[in-house]
């Protein structure tokens, strides 16, 4: 029994060594942070040593429930633990959106969520939730850092990289992380609600109750969030969540396991339910609303007055009412200053005055596919032209032409690329980015108020379209605006100022970008026009053409024109005023 894999999940106990640092977590007590010589032989002799100490009983009822499962005949008692969990509720693993404002949250977030199950025979439209008031009262597990008080970035960065923090699961309401979440940073959030017969179900919300009293080391790159919250799908399942090959652990890779899980049995999948932030809501209800009552809310929005409501009928001012209390509420999470609330509590008076109304709450918002359901977010490339071929990896990367990604953002995170010059008969690294943001808001967004900035952000090293210099560390960052029209097609135009370590140190250019997108076809045409002082400008156009083969892989043709001699980070072009063309795989992992 000590053997037994579930009995070594529930002891954190992997590759021989107990993971576990905090130092009452374990019955045989071993020292923290040298656990080599735990024995979970011991500590299962020690567990059924103390099976009549109630206090130990309600301190692990997960190990108690496992081992009266195996051994009905210890008859464990564990109904006199009041503070135990009901060990009957469903149980959700819940991915949150990259949030690009934020480096460390760019890579998106998991939590996890117990709930009573909910009756899909009285919810209409299941895909899509509206969070109940019972909802956000359940209980979530956050798996993080412990952060000291007013720790600075760098610190943090550095602490995070190298295992300098303890971390583990805190459990709070769920309205918490959704205010964090949802109101706040306005991400959106997919709900997995796992698949799990009766006794799985009670030792998984008995594990994560037992789960709160372990402190573990936090590594940012491996042993995050998505590592530990998956984690815990070991326990009741063969999924092999912990098991990724690489250095690096993004938090998509829990839902990539739990979709491509077959076991031969019945998914761990039960179902998936989006989540839409508060802004996703707000926007999507706004443009079922009458061209009138949009008028009339944009305007109140642009003057904080109320005096434009008087146009409306009774139905109609109810309606537009319901929409500026939510979306005052929105702006207060924002920006909460006592303006707001006064502009809020004059909406309310006015509301209280007409009769009830649930016109705003009937208007659906449209399911968003999970960005689970695109590739894998580690990347390597292959690129072929006539004069070079290339490799790269990508540690992370989201980018907008894939499948169930969004079309508005780009982030790349460490990129190296060699290339191979058929003439010169060597390798060279052709460019490295240790960071790529970039977010395109929409300028046709109806609805007043709303961000309209663009902006991006990259920097790393690589040759020096100028000069040619190789290895010429940059940071760029760029501002514009962009326009959406209809779901899928995007275009924008960017400012950008370069500094660097050449000559002259800093560039200024014009980048001007179309996107397109349809089911498993999508398409990018680019221009880029750099300009540095003393030299003549530089002018780059690019379109790709991406065809998706595999849920992990495409194929590309990139082709590139230039009136000068370049390099960027997918081909290598010669000589001046030539068009070249490439072929590139992008395989995900």
């Amino acid at each position: 029994m000590a053997k037994h894999s579930q009995w070594q999940h529930l002891l954190f106990y992997k590759n021989g060594k107990a993971e576990v640092i905090s130092p009452d977590f374990y019955l045989t007590n071993p020292k923290p942070r040298s656990k080599r010589n735990f024995d979970p032989y011991a500590e299962l002799i020690a567990t059924i040593e103390q099976i009549n100490n109630e206090g130990v009983a309600c301190k692990y009822p997960a190990r108690y429930l496992w081992l009266n499962h195996h051994l009905p005949e210890l008859n464990v008692d564990l109904k006199n633990c009041s503070k135990l969990p009901d060990a009957n509720q469903e149980i959700s693993l819940i991915l949150v959106s990259s949030y690009l404002k934020n480096p460390a949250s760019s890579f998106g977030h998991v939590l996890v969520k117990t709930n009573t199950p909910i009756d899909n025979a009285n919810n209409t439209n299941s895909d899509v939730r509206e969070l109940s008031s019972e909802d956000l009262l359940n209980n979530s597990y956050n798996f993080g850092a412990r952060i000291p008080e007013n720790e600075n970035g760098a610190m943090y960065a550095l602490k995070g990289l190298f295992g300098f923090y303890d971390a583990g699961f805190s459990e709070t309401e769920f309205f918490k992380q959704d205010a964090v979440y949802s109101k706040n940073e306005q991400r959106d959030m997919w709900e997995y609600v796992l698949n799990l017969d009766a006794f799985e179900t009670q030792l998984l919300n008995y594990h994560l109750y037992e789960a709160k009293s372990a402190r573990f080391d936090y590594y940012f790159i491996k042993q995050n969030c998505g590592y530990r919250s998956g984690e815990i799908l070991e326990l009741i399942s063969d999924i092999k969540t912990t098991e990724r090959v690489g250095p690096w652990y993004a938090p998509d890779y829990v839902f990539d396991q739990l979709l491509e899980h077959d076991n031969g049995a019945d998914s761990l999948v039960s179902s998936v339910r989006y989540l839409p932030s508060e802004q996703t809501q707000l926007r999507e209800k706004f443009v079922q609303l009458s061209k009138p009552i949009q008028a009339v809310i944009n305007s109140v929005i642009r003057t904080e007055s109320t005096a434009p409501l008087a146009t409306l009928n009774a139905d109609d001012k109810a309606v537009a009412l319901d929409f500026l209390i939510l979306h005052r509420t929105y702006k207060i999470t924002q920006d909460d200053t006592p303006k707001q609330r006064a502009l809020k509590s004059e909406l309310l008076s006015q509301r209280f005055a007409l009769p009830a109304s649930n016109g705003l709450a009937q208007l659906p918002v449209p399911n968003k596919p999970s960005p689970a359901l695109s590739n894998k977010t580690t990347q390597t490339t292959v690129v072929l032209s006539e004069e070079r071929a290339e490799v790269g990896l990508s540690l992370f990367v989201k980018d907008p032409l894939n499948a169930h990604t969004d079309i508005d953002k780009r982030f790349e995170a460490v990129k190296a690329s060699l290339g191979y010059s058929f003439d010169m008969h060597q390798w060279t690294l052709t460019d490295f980015v240790f960071l790529d943001m970039q977010q395109i808001e929409d300028l046709r967004q109806p609805l007043s108020g709303e961000p309209k900035l663009s902006w991006q952000l990259k920097t790393g090293a690589r040759t020096d379209m100028f000069t040619g210099n190789r290895h010429s560390p940059y940071a760029q960052a760029g501002v514009g605006a962009g326009a959406k029209f209809g779901k899928h097609i995007l275009g924008y135009g960017m400012v950008n100022a370069t500094a660097h370590d050449q000559d002259k140190h800093a560039d200024i250019g014009i980048e001007l970008g179309l996107r397109m997108k349809r089911n498993n076809q999508s398409a990018e045409l680019s221009y880029v026009t750099s300009k540095r002082e003393g030299r003549t400008a530089i002018d780059v156009a690019k379109l790709t053409l991406r065809q998706q083969l595999s849920k992990n892989n495409d194929a590309r043709l990139i082709m590139t024109y230039s009136d000068t001699v370049m390099a960027d980070n997918s081909v290598v072009l010669g000589d001046s005023n030539t068009i070249d063309a490439a072929i590139a795989w992008h395989h995900y992992w």
